[in-house]
């Protein structure tokens, strides 16, 4: 399984263009004429007796096929004896000396056995074609299926806060400190569904509990600029979720489970009496094959009556329910995806169908608390948004891997989102998106591998939420095209090679940007489970429609449109070494790694001064947040992950763990990057310095410097238990703003204790989850989950607390 662009630009495009064209030529020249005999069989896996697509079968260096979808090959040659050498990334080598002389045909079936090390594990996202993860250039972490199934993890951003370097914060992946706070705007990490972009097309937002995450193969975290392969969102790294196709055997998957929210550390916090909050859910897939035909269903549904309680009220006000006067953290959403392949049976190789998935919810989000003391998991009055939202995308694909090992691959996505907010917050949007790839493998003094791609993307958003552009109706539309070229290449059979560029384009409302982006990487293998690697790549982002145009307000802050806010660029650069182990039968790596980024144009979520007179009380003066460009970035760290799977005696152990250090800064700290609208304003020009809390090392706002990550599972016979540890340094600097408005008098003030907060937390929070499971049989698992064990009261983003600790117990079924 194995602002306008000029001549130069154009003239990059037009140069990728031709690589691609050649590319296409090249793969044509591969086939030749019909020999001799025939010598033809199938590959399967060893164990599980699946056949294997895409495993190299070579009879001369760089001559040879690639098996089909059914594991079959079929080489022509002359009469003569052949050393025939079977490889697939995941597998260990097997080699076959063969005789053909005269006769039809000559059949040879090979079974392969799957590797038990680590650094074996296949990934795909890294190059766009499978490889052994010891090999991969940059940072890579995995998420198997079984993590989520442990933790029971009902949207794909709670299994992602156990990867080393990576927390999720207001719903925003950020990846080694490359994002702070942007109200859930222009994601600088690409999210990924079968290797189509899954972020929102007007606001470059991901919406976790979308995900088809009930079928999962698994999940891959890129860190580091990856817009080469991946594109304009993808400056810090990307998260591509691999889905999984029906095996032989029909599988079958369900979990059950029910939990409540306990009381809070804070028990002045604590809103709802004696009636905790609960939640529960249901989720499922199946997956088999019918013939040629391959299916997958799945579902998902979930209610959760959430932590966070409704806006305080007067007293006098409430008339029956004391508890539920107003709009709460609530979250309840029903979702339904399908898979489906035919696995054409005149054409080898030809592959095509249609994947979907849709979900109906009503939610609630919450911007800030209300206090420190009993409104800490309350909100502030006019701060929560009621949503009702309707999702689906329809992905149609065409795969064809040809005899000679050529792939073509087309890739189509058509995705819709339409959100009913209230408080003028309503918006939808519509993307377009296709992309059609070609892969080469062929010898060119040792193996090489070409990747080319060309891709259009169309976005279409109706939404009053975007007002601010220059028509004021709230219709915005996005163009992006884009041609990209990788060649991955081994030399000596320890040192692997990897460059690629990219040109893309973007034409969104009035404003046009393109630019031509740079990576390079290589990897060399110093002893058998040592690899030594080192990477450089450059990003480029376009704002979204969301962040040039937003125009709204939550309660009484104003958040202001910029239709000027321009495209940030980056460049980063790694070192790492990565070095597997093998403690009896346990295995697994340990990667070390350091790595610099640095940005121009960095894009910050800002306060200030940019409202246009009269000023007024209730226009609180002209004051908010606006995403503006502050002039350079850089951030600096180390990285420790180690990772295993395997047996100690008779106890069965899986293992992820990592620890992650940053020093994200502003390399312009005094740099004026914005003035206030009306020249007779009295605010200053904003920087860095003078709209920061904290100003020491010159720490970007909202980061959280240091990561901490560990899961453990072990099994013993029919019992498991488990248990997770994440540690996050404390925020050390926010925006000036919240701590002014906490001491303004009315109706300035919003006095939330955001001073007392952050005078008092700089330690950082653990939070420890545990849990413990029972095999009733071997298709059937009852378990008890614990999570935030400790009961802490934290924050990843100050204002905004986490959930206290919860108890839920789980019933699933895997057959």
């Amino acid at each position: 399984m194995c602002k306008r662009t000029n001549g130069r630009v154009h003239e990059y495009s037009r140069v990728l263009l031709r690589l691609i064209v050649a590319l296409v030529a090249l793969s044509a020249t591969q086939y030749s004429t019909a020999q001799t005999t025939t010598l033809k069989g199938v590959v399967r896996d060893s164990l599980s007796s699946e056949p294997l697509l895409g495993a190299s079968v070579i009879h001369a260096p760089g001559k040879g096929v690639a098996t089909d979808l059914s594991g079959a090959y079929e080489l022509s040659l002359p009469f003569g004896e052949y050393t025939i050498t079977f490889s697939c990334v995941g597998y260990t080598t097997v080699t076959r000396r063969v005789v053909l002389s005269e006769a039809n045909s000559w059949n040879l079936d090979v079974r392969m056995r799957p590797s038990t090390t680590q650094l074996e594990m296949v990934v795909v996202s890294a190059g766009r074609f499978e490889q052994r993860v010891g090999e991969v250039t940059q940072s890579l972490s995995v998420i198997r299926p079984d993590l989520l199934r442990n933790k029971n993890s009902v949207s794909l951003n709670e299994a992602l806060d156990q990867v080393p370097g990576v927390v999720i914060i207001d719903e925003e992946p950020q990846i080694r400190a490359g994002s702070g706070f942007s109200y859930g705007a222009g994601s600088r990490v690409q999210v990924l569904v079968d290797d189509i972009p899954i972020l929102s097309g007007d606001i470059g937002r991901p919406n976790w509990s979308f995900l088809p995450i009930e079928n999962l193969e698994q999940v891959e975290v890129i860190k580091g600029a990856s817009s080469v392969l991946y594109g304009s969102a993808a400056l810090s790294g990307v998260i591509n979720v691999r889905t999984a196709f029906p095996r032989e055997t029909p599988s079958t998957k369900a979990t059950v489970f029910s939990g409540f929210y306990d009381a809070p550390e804070n028990a002045r916090a604590r809103w709802w009496g004696d009636n905790n909050p609960v939640f529960s859910g249901a989720n499922f897939s199946h997956a088999r094959r019918f013939g040629k035909f391959d299916l997958v269903l799945g579902g998902n549904a979930f209610a959760d009556n959430g932590f966070i309680g409704p806006e305080p009220l007067p007293a006098d006000s409430i008339a029956v329910d004391p508890l539920r006067t107003g709009p709460g953290g609530y979250d309840n959403r029903i979702r339904f995806n399908v898979g489906t392949r035919w696995r054409n049976g005149k054409v080898k190789g030809l592959s095509y169908g249609i994947n979907a998935n849709a979900m109906k919810s009503r939610s609630t989000s919450v911007f800030i608390w209300n206090d420190i003391e009993d409104g800490l998991y309350r909100p502030k009055p006019g701060t929560v948004t009621r949503t009702r939202g309707t999702q689906y995308y329809v992905d149609p694909f065409v795969d064809y891997l040809s005899k000679k090992g050529t792939r073509h691959t087309l890739r189509t996505r058509l995705h819709r989102q339409e959100f009913d907010n209230d408080n003028d917050q309503s918006n939808a949007n519509r993307t377009l998106h296709a992309e059609y790839q070609v892969q080469q493998r062929f010898n060119l003094f040792g193996e090489t591998v070409a990747t080319a791609g060309v891709l259009w993307r169309e976005v279409r958003s109706e939404a009053l939420l975007y007002q601010g552009n220059s028509t004021g109706d709230g219709v915005n539309e996005a163009v992006n095209t884009g041609a990209y070229l990788q060649l991955d290449k081994k030399l000596f059979e320890k040192l692997a090679l990897s460059a690629g560029m990219r040109y893309e384009r973007f034409v969104v409302a009035d404003a046009e940007a393109a630019q031509p982006v740079f990576r390079a990487g290589a990897t060399y293998q110093v002893l058998r489970a040592t690899y030594l690697r080192a990477s450089y790549g450059q990003g480029f982002r376009f704002p979204t429609i969301g962040e040039r145009f937003i125009s709204t307000s939550v309660g009484s802050l104003r958040i202001y449109a910029n239709p000027d806010l321009a495209p940030e660029k980056s460049w980063n650069v790694e070192g790492g070494l990565k070095q597997g182990f093998k403690i009896g039968g346990f295995m697994g790596y340990v990667d070390a790694v350091v790595f610099q980024q640095d940005f121009e144009q960095f894009v910050e979520f800002t306060f200030g001064q940019w409202g246009a007179p009269p000023y007024t009380a209730g226009n609180l003066f002209g004051v908010g947040f606006m995403s503006v460009n502050t002039g350079g970035a850089r951030v600096t760290g180390y990285e420790f992950e180690m990772a295993g799977k395997g047996a100690i005696g008779a106890v069965q152990l899986t293992m992820l763990a990592g620890y992650t250090k940053t020093l994200p800064i502003s390399t312009t700290p005094a740099q004026e990057y914005a003035v206030p609208t009306s020249p007779s304003s009295s605010f200053p020009p904003s920087t860095y310095l003078n709209s920061s809390h904290d100003t020491t090392d010159n720490i970007l706002k909202f980061r959280i410097q240091e990561l901490f990550r560990f899961d453990l599972q072990a099994q013993y016979g029919r019992f498991h238990i488990g248990g997770s540890i994440r540690y996050n340094s404390h925020v050390r600097n926010i925006d000036k703003a919240f701590l002014d408005l906490d001491v303004l008098p009315p109706p300035l003030s919003l006095n939330t204790g955001i001073t007392e907060w952050m005078r008092d937390h700089t330690t950082g929070d653990t939070i420890i989850d545990a849990r413990a499971a029972f095999d009733i049989t071997p298709q059937l698992r009852a378990a008890v989950i614990v999570n935030n064990l400790m009961n802490r009261s934290y924050s990843l983003r100050p204002l905004s607390i986490e959930a206290p600790r919860s108890l839920q117990v789980q019933l699933s079924l895997n057959m």
